[in-house]
């Protein structure tokens, strides 16, 4: 087993992208955004290709060898076969995987807003917390977040309709308000506590919550909900079915929002 895992870690490419200190030690943090650096854009490219490659530092372009220490290591077929690497203060590092199809992005600390936004494929885990819009609009891959997520993970940005339709999340600690905010489909679990309105305007996927919520399901009109832990503030506009079984625990079944009418409560929300 051993062998086939060494086996498989010589065909990764490796790309370490370490912000330089002297990027966030002024009293101001200006935001980096790294939306350009994902897998699938830098696969094929070389070290001196990657530095010259154009981020957003503020309102500035800068290039990536500008702001980050670069080094590659080995080689990629593809882009499924290039892992990068971030490391550093990144709390001011936005849209890290930002639209990334394929690969595998490290991160090794806190991140900033917009993490793994719009992604399509491939695997983003973040070694901390990450801020608000984490997983907007998720398409598909997979995104870990070892700590906790700020608000609006999985929900759709201002002014669009939709929020995630694919891919999985996964949240080690808590999560802030309005998780999976008008989410039409995937999966997101968290694994503590869930901020108010879990759930709003839900088209669809499944949202397990192993801590407690506030009100989740507002205005949910598909998908599913389990609470694992206490939920405060039960909307009222849930209608109880039945007595359901999950994984040996038993749940009570509701079904709406009822205040979107009965015809569209096609929502289903676990409890305890």
């Amino acid at each position: 087993m051993e062998e086939l895992i060494e086996e498989e870690r010589k065909k990764m490419q490796t790309i370490r992208l370490k912000l330089k200190e002297e990027i966030t030690s002024g009293i101001a943090k200006i935001p980096v955004e790294v939306d350009s650096l994902t897998p699938d854009k830098l696969f094929g490219k070389n070290e001196a290709e990657i530095k010259a490659v154009k981020v957003w530092w503020g309102n500035k372009e800068e290039n990536t060898g500008d702001l980050f220490d670069v080094s590659v290591e080995g080689e990629a077929a593809s882009a499924d076969e290039v892992k990068i690497v971030m490391e550093g203060d990144l709390s001011r590092v936005k849209h890290i995987g930002d639209g990334m199809k394929a690969g595998e992005i490290e991160a090794l600390g806190d991140v900033d807003m917009h993490c793994g936004a719009m992604m399509q494929g491939g695997r983003v885990t973040v070694k901390g917390n990450a801020d608000c819009w984490a997983g907007r609009e998720m398409r598909g891959g997979e995104l870990i977040i070892e700590g906790d997520a700020g608000d609006n993970l999985c929900a759709m940005y201002r002014g669009e309709m939709t929020g995630m339709t694919g891919g999985k999340v996964t949240v080690g600690g808590d999560a802030g308000e309005c998780v999976g905010q008008y989410m039409a489909g995937g999966e997101i679990l968290i694994k503590g506590n869930a901020g108010i309105l879990t759930g709003l305007n839900m088209k669809g996927g499944k949202i397990t919550i192993e801590g407690d919520a506030i009100m989740p399901g507002a205005d949910m009109t598909g998908g599913e909900i389990t609470v694992k832990g206490k939920v405060r503030d039960m909307m009222p506009s849930f209608k109880f079915v039945e007595t359901a079984t999950i994984e040996g625990e038993e749940y009570k079944k509701y079904l709406g929002d009822l205040a979107m009418t009965e015809k569209r409560a096609k929502g289903v929300l676990y409890v305890k």
